[in-house]
């Protein structure tokens, strides 16, 4: 995998074990943002990597159609930012107290 900030579209469609054409489905949800590299091709920022992964993986063991995989893309990224924000919080929380 690409140690940039985004990811293109082929090997994110590798990554998660999605055709190119289910890729392109989840992408007409609009639900994942897409960057152009600076070669002018569309990428996914690297930081969604991670979601897209897990909402595939319970996808194939639940055997969700890609509408819902949409949707867990959509409240898993949700969580990490939030996961994120929490973390940010709780260490200047802790130089506060300090």
């Amino acid at each position: 995998m690409q140690s940039s900030q985004y990811i293109e579209l082929n090997e994110v469609a590798t990554c998660c074990d999605l055709s190119p054409e289910e890729l392109a489905e989840l992408l007409e949800y609009d639900i994942i943002p897409l960057l152009e590299s600076d070669a002018g091709s569309l990428c996914v920022p690297n930081g969604w990597i991670n979601t897209l992964q897990k909402a595939a993986q319970i996808r194939r063991d639940y055997a969700l159609d890609l509408f819902t995989m949409g949707i867990l893309v959509n409240y898993l990224q949700r969580i990490s930012d939030l996961e994120n924000a929490n973390s940010k919080l709780r260490t200047k929380v802790d130089l506060c107290s300090r």
